[in-house]
C-alpha cells in the first residue's frame, strides 16, 4: 500500500489580496456594462456577450491570481487545455444568469435561479482549474468544506443579484459598488475556501522532488500576457458599444422604435447617396394621421400612445430594404420610399388602404385615415426645401377633403403664402410697428431665483394675423433679411436692458438668438458690437447673452471660432442652443468659447420616464459639468421634468412650467418664482 505526504501550503499575501480586488472589479464592470449598454434594443445580443465574458474571465483571472499566490514545496504545472476549458462554466453560467435577469420577465424564481447558476458556474470553474494542476500527486477534497464552499458561491452571488434586480431602476452608479463586492467576494470566498478543504499528497518514495522552501508557480506570469490583451480588447469593445448606444438612443423615438427627426437631419446625404449609386427613383411622403385629436380626447393619451405605436407598426409592414419610415414630429411620420414613377400612385394608394384598415382600442375597432404630401426630390435640393414642398402639397390634400395623397407640383403648390410673407415682411421692417418682444424667465434650479430671460419676437399681422416666428424667421433668413430683423431685435432688448437697470429689475441677463446665417460673413460681428458700444457709451457693464445654434457653429466651424472670439472680447456670454440635435459638436466642444448649453426640448420631452432620454439627458448635463459650462434645460413643462433636472445638478429651467414668454409689463418675480419655492 503507497503511503503519501500531504505538502504544506503557502500563500503569497499581495497577490491573495490582488486577486479579490480582481474579482471585485471584473463583477462591477460586467454588471454596470450589462446595465448600460442593456437599454440599446438593438445591442442586447452582443452586450449579453459582452458582460458574460467580462464576468466569466474575471472569475477566471481571480482563480489563477490566487493560484499565483499559492506555494506547495514542489514543482507546479497546469494543463492549458483543462486551464482553458475552465473559463467555459464561468461564461455560460454568467450568460444564462444575466438573460434571466435582463431579457425575461423577472420572478424571485429567475433570481433565485441565476444566482445558483453564477455560484456553480464559480465552483465548476474552481475544481475544473484546480484538475489543471500537474505537480507528480494526488488533490484530495474534504466533503464537508467542499459543501460549504458550494454553499457560499450560490448563496453570495444569490444576494448580489437580488440586490441587484432591487436597485435596476436606480441611475446611480455607486449603486453597483456593493453588489459588485458581494459578488466579488463570493468567487473569492468560494476559492479560498474550497483551498482550505484541499488536501495535496504526493507518494513517500517522491521526496527528492521536494525543496526546502516554497516553489512559486509560473502560472501568474503565463495567464497575466492574455489576461491583459483579453481586459484591453473588452474594454475597446465597451467603448464602441456604448457610442452605438448612445448614437442610437439620440437617433430613436422612444414610442415608436422608428428613427426621429435627428436621424433625418444627420443621414439624408447618406440616404440621398445611397439612391443616387443604385440608380433607384426615391420618393419621400409627410404622413399626418387625420382627426386624432379626438382620440386623445375620447380614451386619453395613454390610449393616444397607444394608437400611434399600431401605426408605426403598420407602416413598417410595408417597408422594403432601403426604405424608411421616420417619426417626425406627434402625428406626422416621414417616409422615404423606392418606387417606379408609373407605379407611385398605386404605391401610394396602397399606404393609404393600409392606414385604413382598422386599429383595436379597449375591445373597440377605430377607423383612422390620413393625408400625405409626396415629393420626387431633387438632389439639390435642402432637407428644410423637400419639407417645405410635402407640407405644401399636405396642406393642399387637407384642404381637398383628406384621405388622400398629394404629388407636389412646383406650378400648383409653390407657396403664394410665402411671397405674401416676404412681401409683407419687407413692409413691415420700414418701422417694425407690428412686431413686439416677448420674455421667457429663466429659473436657477438651485436657488428658485429667477435673474435671465430670452427675448423672443412676435409678429401680429394686420390681415394675416398672428405670424409664428416657425413661419417668418426661415422665410427672413431665406431673403437675407434676417440681419436687419435681428438688428432690430438687439437694439431693442438693450434699450430694455438700460431701462431695467435703472430701475434695478429683476432680470439681470437677457439672451437674445442669432440666426445661422451670422456666421455666413465675418462683417456681421460690426452691427453688434456697434450696438454694444454704443450702451457702454452710455453707462456701465451690459449683462447679454448670444444664443447660437450647433448646426451654425459647424457650417463652417474656422470662421465661426474667428466670429466668437470676437464677440467674447465684448464681455458677452455665449449659449449653445439645441445642444444633443449634432453630435458632430462633441468633437469641437471643448474649442467652442461658450459658457451655457442649452439641451434641447426633444430631450426635455422625455424625462424622466423614458430611459433613452434620461440618459442622454444625464451625459449632457455631466459633460457640461466637466467643462465648466453652465446649462439650461429648455421646454421645461411638468413637475417630475423640473424636480429630475434639478436633482441631477442643471443649473436653469425655461419652459411653460415656470412661465409662458411675456411682454414686459406682465413680467411678475413673485408669481414665477411662486411656482418653485411651493414645490422646493
Amino acid at each position: 500500500m503507497n503511503e503519501w505526504i500531504i505538502l504544506p501550503k503557502h500563500y503569497e499575501e499581495a497577490l491573495v489580496i490582488l486577486s479579490v480586488i480582481v474579482a471585485i472589479v471584473g463583477s462591477y464592470a460586467s454588471l454596470e456594462l450589462n446595465r448600460r449598454l442593456a437599454k440599446a434594443t438593438s445591442l442586447r445580443k452582443r452586450t449579453l456577450l459582452l458582460s458574460s465574458l467580462t464576468m466569466g474571465l474575471s472569475i477566471w483571472g481571480m482563480h489563477f491570481i490566487g493560484m499565483g499566490a499559492f506555494e506547495l514545496s514542489v514543482a507546479v504545472n497546469y494543463d492549458w487545455v483543462l486551464m482553458l476549458l475552465s473559463v467555459v462554466p464561468a461564461i455560460t453560467a454568467a450568460w444564462i444568469a444575466f438573460y434571466l435577469l435582463y431579457y425575461s420577465a423577472i420572478t424571485r424564481k429567475k433570481v433565485v435561479l441565476a444566482g445558483s447558476l453564477i455560484g456553480i458556474g464559480i465552483t465548476m470553474m474552481h475544481y475544473l482549474g484546480m484538475a489543471a494542476m500537474q505537480f507528480g500527486g494526488d488533490i484530495r477534497y474534504d466533503t464537508g468544506i467542499f459543501t460549504l464552499s458550494v454553499l457560499i458561491a450560490v448563496t453570495v452571488a444569490y444576494v448580489a443579484l437580488l440586490l441587484l434586480y432591487m436597485t435596476r431602476h436606480v441611475d446611480k452608479k455607486r449603486i453597483l459598488i456593493p453588489v459588485a463586492t458581494l459578488m466579488g467576494l463570493a468567487v473569492s470566498a468560494m476559492h479560498y475556501v474550497g483551498m482550505l478543504g484541499t488536501t495535496f499528497c504526493i507518494p513517500a518514495d517522491s521526496t527528492t522532488v521536494l525543496s526546502n522552501d516554497p516553489i512559486t508557480s509560473n502560472i501568474l506570469s503565463e495567464v497575466a500576457i492574455p489576461i491583459f490583451i483579453l481586459i484591453i480588447l473588452i474594454t475597446g469593445l465597451y467603448i464602441h458599444l456604448e457610442r452605438r448606444a448612445l448614437q442610437m438612443m439620440a437617433y430613436t423615438d422612444h414610442l415608436t422604435g422608428l428613427h426621429n427627426r435627428r436621424w433625418l437631419d444627420h443621414h439624408m446625404m447618406k440616404v440621398d447617396g445611397q439612391y443616387n449609386r443604385s440608380k433607384q427613383t426615391m420618393a419621400m411622403a409627410l404622413i399626418d394621421l387625420d382627426g386624432y385629436k379626438w382620440i386623445n380626447d375620447t380614451f386619453g393619451f395613454d390610449q393616444g400612445d397607444t394608437i400611434i405605436r399600431q401605426f408605426a407598426d403598420r407602416i413598417k409592414e410595408i417597408l422594403g430594404e432601403e426604405e424608411a419610415c421616420i417619426r417626425y414630429n406627434g402625428t406626422q411620420f416621414f417616409l422615404i420610399k423606392q418606387v417606379d414613377t408609373e407605379q407611385l400612385e398605386a404605391s401610394f394608394n396602397q399606404v393609404l388602404e393600409q392606414i385604413r384598415q382598422p386599429m383595436l382600442l379597449e375591445n373597440q375597432e377605430i377607423h383612422l385615415t390620413a393625408t400625405i404630401g409626396v415629393i420626387l426630390p431633387n438632389p439639390e435640393e435642402t432637407l428644410e426645401m423637400r419639407i417645405g414642398q410635402m407640407e405644401s402639397a399636405l396642406r393642399a390634400g387637407k384642404n381637398e377633403g383628406r384621405d388622400r395623397f398629394v404629388l407636389y407640383d412646383e406650378l400648383i403648390h409653390s407657396d403664394r403664402r410665402e411671397q405674401l410673407i416676404v412681401g409683407s415682411l419687407r413692409k413691415a421692417m420700414t418701422d417694425y410697428k407690428e412686431f413686439n418682444l416677448v420674455y421667457q424667465p429663466k429659473i436657477a434650479l438651485a436657488t428658485g431665483k429667477v435673474e435671465q430671460a430670452e427675448v423672443l419676437i412676435r409678429w401680429n399681422h394686420p390681415k394675416l394675423g398672428f405670424i409664428s416666428p416657425a413661419e417668418f424667421i426661415p422665410i427672413a433668413e431665406k431673403y437675407s433679411l434676417i440681419h436687419r430683423l435681428t438688428e432690430w431685435v438687439l437694439k431693442e432688448t438693450v434699450h430694455q436692458m438700460e431701462l431695467w437697470k435703472k430701475e434695478d429689475h429683476f432680470i439681470r441677463q437677457v439672451s437674445v438668438n442669432l440666426s445661422a446665417m451670422h456666421f455666413r460673413s465675418e462683417s456681421h460681428n460690426s452691427m453688434i458690437k456697434e450696438i454694444v458700444h454704443h450702451s457702454l457709451e452710455r453707462g456701465g457693464e451690459l449683462h447679454l447673452q448670444l444664443e447660437i445654434t450647433e448646426t451654425s457653429v459647424m457650417e463652417n466651424l474656422e470662421r465661426a471660432l474667428m466670429m466668437l472670439g470676437e464677440l467674447k472680447q465684448l464681455s458677452l456670454t455665449i449659449a449653445l442652443d439645441d445642444f444633443g440635435t449634432g453630435l458632430s459638436s462633441l468633437t469641437h466642444l471643448k474649442h467652442l468659447p461658450i459658457d451655457i448649453l442649452k439641451i434641447d426640448k426633444s430631450f426635455i420631452d422625455e424625462v424622466p420616464h423614458d430611459e433613452r432620454g434620461t440618459a442622454i439627458t444625464e451625459m449632457i448635463i455631466q459633460l457640461a459639468k466637466s467643462l465648466g459650462i453652465a446649462v439650461v434645460a429648455e421646454g421645461v413643462e411638468t413637475l417630475e421634468q423640473h424636480e429630475f433636472l434639478k436633482r441631477l445638478g442643471c443649473d436653469y429651467g425655461q419652459g411653460y412650467y415656470y412661465s409662458r414668454p411675456m411682454n414686459v409689463k406682465d413680467l411678475d418675480q413673485q408669481t414665477i418664482e411662486r411656482t418653485v419655492r411651493d414645490v422646493g
